[in-house]
């Protein structure tokens, strides 16, 4: 079955340029990648929620590694963004957009100023 490339600046299908936004670790370099010279709009748009989604991660691990208390909570953040990393990357290879809760309406506000 072809999958028919539709205002693509790379020779890759939608599916799987908006999913390698989302593969753990490597992820948030293919989306920055993605989000300059790609053209389609939903690329862009998955790429820019998987650069969000990573800089949030980070913060968050960032501030509770602050104290000691909460600093026992960063691997359970880490294990859930990775979880949360592989769910996106599986749905949105499907076809699917997933639209985070907060991060969708910063994603729209960021794409609409760029």
């Amino acid at each position: 079955m072809a999958v028919k490339i539709i205002n693509s600046s790379t020779s890759l299908a939608p599916n799987v340029a908006s999913a390698l936004c989302y593969i753990p670790m490597i992820g948030w370099i293919a989306s920055i990648v993605l989000l300059l010279v790609e053209k389609n709009p939903s690329v862009k748009w998955n790429a820019a929620q998987s650069i969000l989604l990573s800089l949030v991660l980070w913060g968050v691990g960032l501030l509770l590694g602050l104290t000691i208390v909460l600093a026992l909570l960063v691997p359970l953040v880490m294990v859930a963004g990775l979880v949360l990393n592989l769910i996106l990357a599986v749905k949105t290879y499907q076809g699917a957009t997933i639209k985070l809760p907060v991060l969708s309406a910063w994603v729209d506000k960021v794409l609409k100023k760029v």
